[in-house]
């Protein structure tokens, strides 16, 4: 088996987990399981993700598409257990167990880039797509420390156990800066991948919420929805200006 069929197989692996992850029971408790298939629009935002994720097992030419939307997956998937650690993670289910191996799509996707283009080259200097994403990040940094819902916890005091939640949103911030800042130590990918990561994780209360009880969002829900669709609207945005570029591009001399 070659090393990029393995990674295509590693991202499969992931696809089925987050798939499977959507039926079972996410957080067990006295009265009953919560699931995600108990909200119709958790189904709908992982099953879209997944069937674009789907790309790349597929070998259809979109690798770098399909692993960016299955990382944004993993960042949805991520909210749960990140809101019950540390001290509830015993009531968490094998859903929210295999939710967080949709982690297999990107390493997959990073295996099959190496595997077929070697090492990824640096993100040029002139690109503009993180300071496109800096009033985004700026929205979701504040939104860290708001309420969720009206009158509720903000993100910060919403784990079971103090920060936790609050303490992965906020290294998501840093690792964007991070990442905008240092371009040429960085692969082109990098900052990408973490911004879908983060898409993901800001955007859970979000699509739980959707669309009957969007009337309950705090302003921090609101703000980190708005900042997680204009980040990941700066990716995509970024991707098509790539393929523009690519297909204007002259074709080799011959």
């Amino acid at each position: 088996m070659t090393s990029a069929l393995a990674g295509r197989v590693v991202a499969a692996v992931g696809i089925v987990c987050g798939l499977v992850a959507i039926g079972l029971v996410l957080v067990s408790g006295a009265g009953g399981g919560l699931h995600y298939a108990d909200h119709g629009f958790d189904i709908a935002f992982v099953i879209g993700l997944l069937a674009y994720a789907s790309y790349l097992p597929a070998e259809v030419g979109q690798d770098s598409a399909g692993g960016l939307a299955g990382t944004a997956v993993f960042g949805f998937y991520l909210f749960v257990p990140a809101a019950l650690a540390f001290d509830r993670l015993g009531s968490l289910g094998s859903a929210g167990w295999l939710g967080l191996c949709t982690v297999l799509i990107p390493v997959g996707a990073v295996i099959v880039r190496i595997a077929e283009h070697g090492e990824p080259a640096p993100r040029a200097p002139r690109d503009v797509r993180g300071l496109a994403m800096l009033p985004a990040i700026a929205l979701i940094a504040v939104g860290i420390w708001l309420p969720i819902e009206s009158g509720g916890a903000s993100y910060w005091d919403a784990s079971f156990s103090g920060h936790a939640l609050g303490i992965v949103m906020a290294l998501a911030v840093v690792a964007l800066l991070v990442a905008i800042a240092m371009p040429a130590r960085l692969p082109a990918d990098a900052l990408d991948y973490l911004a879908a990561a983060t898409f993901g994780l800001v955007e859970a209360e979000f699509v739980h919420a959707a669309f009957n009880n969007l009337s309950v969002l705090g302003s921090g829900g609101w703000l980190e929805a708005a900042g997680g669709l204009v980040m990941f609207g700066a990716v995509i945005a970024g991707r098509l200006g790539l393929l523009v570029r690519r297909a204007q591009a002259p074709a080799p001399a011959t």
